[in-house]
């Protein structure tokens, strides 16, 4: 089969709560890639490969905000280099998130200066060219740190295939990338991909809550860390601006660990995902409630029809408030750029929540937004959780899928891998303060 697009996100690689931190994750990963896109009876064979035309990471690939750089580089190796053992892939488009966002941040100042602009265009930037990099013999090493986290630049071993058979083109987009492709009836179709960093609860949550932190000093408490708390999305006028805006407060809180010890920074970041989950009504109970069934996980994203604006419905919702968010915050600056309302597919992470569902202005309306969340692929501490281990994907005919990766049988030697990625998880909270501790017990 040959696929337009392949879409991931949230691998969170280098973290030792991500499936896909482990060999055996990696190793399923593949299968379930081969088994639903591979080629006839070959499709476990090395000529068993699938084509695809674009490899989308949205965010939140490598970890580097909880990870060390040796961590994230070696997982992310290990997984670029899976992805094309499974698959020809002619084209690698990655989108940075918020636990990566720094190394958008560096490339970005490297490239073009502190006070640069802050935005892609909506096709991206090249990085590298079939198998050649893109910048010039003397210019400044802007694309070193990226070639590096996901190809082992300058001696490893994907680096050197790349360069030696000039068969990959790799493209850097932020916060968005966009592209047409024709549908079944040969209508085109705009697809656009994102994280969802600019959209995200503690991203577009009001000056006050932020100040919150300023004030408490629980920033400085916990992760040694000093947040900066000057974000208020309702002043952007464009994408550009939004970028400009939240970058500071994204590179203030998701910080590039490099190699130093995480513990402080893992610790206040789990207590401000603790905070979302207390404000906003919702715990860790509401995400046990996934069926784990192999069969059975792709969710719509939703319960019944909620009302959204004036104009719009959300057909098949749940009470997953990112959608509300992205309507609210981000939706309108991808109008004001040009990009349309009509044959529109959304695609994003973050969440971690997965799930599929669609817009449209009349409830029977052909015309509508479909959107798609593709999940997560890291552990929480209850054994019996499973993540939307998620992955979207068009046809050349223009069919549009959702594959879930299901990880219930997976084993690590004689143990299963989800609870050891859990047990991991419960160890973050076992090493917190008792600080923490009290305060979590309060709220």
């Amino acid at each position: 089969m040959k696929l337009k697009v392949l879409a991931i996100s949230d691998t969170h690689l280098g973290e030792e709560t991500s499936l896909l931190s482990f060999p055996q994750g990696l190793q399923q990963l593949w299968y379930a890639l081969r088994e639903k896109f591979g080629s006839g009876e070959k499709k476990f064979d090395a000529e068993g490969k699938f084509e695809v035309e674009e490899l989308v990471l949205l965010g939140d690939i490598p970890d580097t905000a909880l990870a060390s750089t040796s961590q994230a580089t070696t997982h992310t190796n290990a997984f670029i280099q899976t992805l094309r053992s499974a698959a020809n892939i002619e084209k690698i488009i990655y989108i940075p998130g918020n636990h990566d966002h720094t190394l958008w941040t560096n490339y970005r100042e490297r490239r073009y200066g502190p006070n640069s602009h802050y935005i892609t265009k909506q096709e991206g930037e090249v990085v590298v060219d079939h198998g050649k990099q893109k910048r010039e013999e003397g210019d400044g090493p802007w694309d070193v740190e990226l070639l590096s986290m996901f190809f082992g630049y300058p001696y490893g071993s994907i680096w050197n295939q790349i360069k030696e058979e000039m068969n990959l083109d790799f493209v850097v987009a932020n916060p968005l990338y966009a592209k047409k492709i024709k549908d079944k009836n040969q209508e085109d179709r705009t697809y656009v991909f994102a994280h969802g960093t600019h959209f995200r609860w503690d991203v577009t949550s009001p000056q006050s809550v932020k100040k919150f932190f300023d004030i408490s000093q629980l920033d400085q408490l916990f992760g040694k860390i000093e947040i900066e708390s000057k974000c208020d999305v309702t002043q952007a006028r464009d994408l550009n601006d939004l970028e400009k805006i939240i970058s500071p407060f994204v590179d203030s809180l998701w910080q590039s660990s490099r190699n130093n010890p995480t513990t402080k920074s893992d610790q206040f970041w789990y207590l401000c995902n603790v905070l979302r989950a207390k404000l906003s009504g919702k715990s860790l109970e509401d995400h046990k409630k996934r069926n784990v069934d192999a069969g059975n996980r792709l969710l719509s994203l939703g319960d019944m029809p909620t009302a959204i604006g004036k104009s719009w419905i959300w057909q098949i919702t749940d009470e997953d408030v990112s959608i509300k968010r992205w309507y609210t915050h981000f939706l309108p600056h991808m109008k004001n750029a040009g990009l349309p309302t009509k044959n529109l597919t959304f695609v994003y992470g973050d969440t971690h929540h997965g799930g599929w569902g669609k817009l449209s202005q009349k409830e029977d309306s052909s015309d509508s937004i479909r959107v798609y969340n593709c999940g997560g692929w890291v552990m929480h501490q209850d054994k019996d959780y499973h993540p939307a281990c998620h992955l979207f994907a068009v046809a050349e005919g223009g069919e549009e899928y959702m594959l879930d990766v299901s990880y219930l049988l997976t084993k690590v030697g004689e143990d299963s891998l989800r609870e050891l990625a859990a047990v991991d998880a419960e160890n973050k909270y076992q090493n917190s303060s008792r600080i923490l501790k009290a305060i979590l017990h309060l709220i």
